[in-house]
């Protein structure tokens, strides 16, 4: 399939064309994953909690964050110091 393309409305919404739809297998009222790098965004069917979890997995792994438990406490400071820092 070459590229395909389509038109994004003052919502931001897309049509997927149909070709896209049927190579993809994606059905009305399922989910999509995106994923964003290099300059262009990344979609996949989100189809079952494996498919999701993979995705999970690799953005995760791209941000070099998968294994490391986060620090809800650090990561709330971190931000309130940013927030308050020029008052």
């Amino acid at each position: 399939m070459g590229m395909t393309y389509a038109t994004v409305t003052s919502k931001g919404q897309v049509t997927l064309p149909v070709e896209l739809r049927r190579a993809l297998g994606i059905v009305p009222g399922q989910t999509v994953g995106f994923t964003v790098g290099e300059g262009r965004a990344v979609m996949e069917p989100a189809g079952d909690v494996e498919t999701v979890r993979s995705m999970l997995e690799r953005a995760a792994r791209r941000n070099g964050t998968w294994g490391t438990k986060p620090d809800v406490h650090k990561a709330w400071q971190e931000a309130a110091v940013e927030r308050y820092a020029d008052a």
